[in-house]
């Protein structure tokens, strides 16, 4: 069981506006709590992340995924692991294709 402590953080609270810095300790790729450890909360990994920004995964409303038609330019692979990286988790891909990412079909 992967338990791991960043420390530090910038966290962003989308529902009211707010950041301040915290701590935040994760169990199994949960936030299993904030600021303070849970009761008995033993990390296998520690992190001081003073800087960074802790916040929801981002949505990207506009993407260009260039699949099909485009590939020579990217990929929805390529794409994909880009926005990761960016912390970006969803993504809305625009149908700017050749043929048009327009049915279930398609995509």
């Amino acid at each position: 069981m992967t338990k791991l402590s960043l420390l530090n953080g910038r966290l962003l609270d989308s529902g009211d506006g707010t950041s301040s810095t915290s701590d935040v300790f994760i169990a199994e790729g949960r936030v299993v709590a904030l600021r303070q450890p849970p009761d008995g909360f033993v990390a296998d990994q520690v992190f001081d992340i003073e800087g960074a920004v802790v916040s929801p995964g981002f949505i990207d409303l506009s993407v260009h995924l260039r699949e099909p038609g485009f590939e020579h330019k990217a990929t929805i692979a390529s794409e994909s692991n880009a926005a990761v990286k960016g912390g970006v988790t969803t993504l809305c891909c625009s149908p700017e294709t050749a043929p048009p990412c327009d049915t279930p079909a398609v995509i």
